[in-house]
């Protein structure tokens, strides 16, 4: 898929635009979905596990100046996957399906860990963690994947 310039070839994808354009727009875009949420699950989880963990139960601080107790796991509960609004799609995206992770309020603690972008892209006292942007890199062949097998999938059973 890949070669080493970095430039990646998708193998198929002709083919599964053309089986895509049968059907009717809500139920292709049903098929985009499923596919694109069940391609998107290993960088989620690579992304859950490379989360770091505080060892012990901390403060946090709100830019209103409210402080919240927070326990070990905030981060890791926090991350998403999230379906992109169409407002949101602009330029060559805006005519299609898109889904990202997100950071946002914790499962078991209903707060937003508003300190995630310091541990992903570092500060001038603390050195980056990354966590988001490695688990992208190293499953993307793999999420090609899954999503052209998920989308044919998809189609044919809509299709059937």
């Amino acid at each position: 898929m890949t070669d080493n310039t970095g430039d990646m070839e998708i193998l198929g994808l002709d083919e599964l635009e053309a089986k895509l354009a049968l059907l009717d727009n809500k139920v292709a875009g049903k098929a985009l979905y499923g596919a694109l949420n069940y391609a998107l699950t290993p960088a989620v989880k690579e992304q859950k596990t490379r989360a770091s963990k505080a060892d012990e139960p901390h403060t946090m601080t709100y830019p209103n100046g409210k402080t919240v107790e927070i326990e070990p796991g905030l981060l890791k509960s926090a991350i998403r996957k999230r379906r992109v609004p169409k407002r949101e799609m602009v330029g060559e995206f805006a005519q299609g399906a898109a889904m990202g992770t997100y950071v946002g309020k914790g499962t078991k603690q209903k707060v937003y860990p508003n300190y995630w972008h310091f541990i992903e892209y570092g500060t001038s006292k603390q050195p980056a963690a990354p966590f988001i942007r490695p688990a992208f890199d190293n499953n993307i062949e793999l999420m090609l994947e899954r999503f052209g097998d998920k989308l044919n999938q998809n189609i044919d059973k809509y299709l059937e």
